[in-house]
């Protein structure tokens, strides 16, 4: 899991956000959550607004667990995706990370295990 919010300018093109979308999906792979893509969402949307004034906003919704350093992996990707798809300058988005336990994240009724990198969760049988 992440849940990720990507607010871009509105009328930004639906084909631009959709790569937004998929890429930063790909980066959290990379970066925050490798080989975990049950719950990785994301969602771009519009707000008035112009960039360097307000916009992008992300969001980045997470159980607690990740270190730093793949906070700060996923933060200079998303910069990418935007610069290429957007035209945007670091400098210009903002990022927010919000840690919430894992009792307050439910899917289909439950709420999720704690989060665990995927190399703590291999058995050496």
């Amino acid at each position: 899991m992440p849940i990720i919010r990507i607010t871009v300018p509105e009328g930004t093109a639906s084909s631009k956000k959709d790569l937004i979308r998929t890429d930063i999906k790909s980066a959290v792979l990379r970066t925050l959550a490798p080989k975990e893509t049950k719950y990785d969402y994301v969602s771009v949307s519009e707000a008035y607004g112009v960039i360097g004034d307000g916009l992008p906003v992300v969001d980045v919704d997470l159980r607690p667990g990740r270190s730093p350093e793949r906070k700060k992996a996923l933060v200079d990707e998303i910069a990418l995706i935007l610069l290429d798809t957007l035209s945007v300058k670091a400098e210009d988005i903002y990022i927010l990370f919000r840690e919430n336990p894992a009792e307050n994240h439910y899917t289909g009724g439950t709420p999720l295990p704690e989060w665990r990198p995927a190399s703590d969760l291999v058995s050496n049988d």
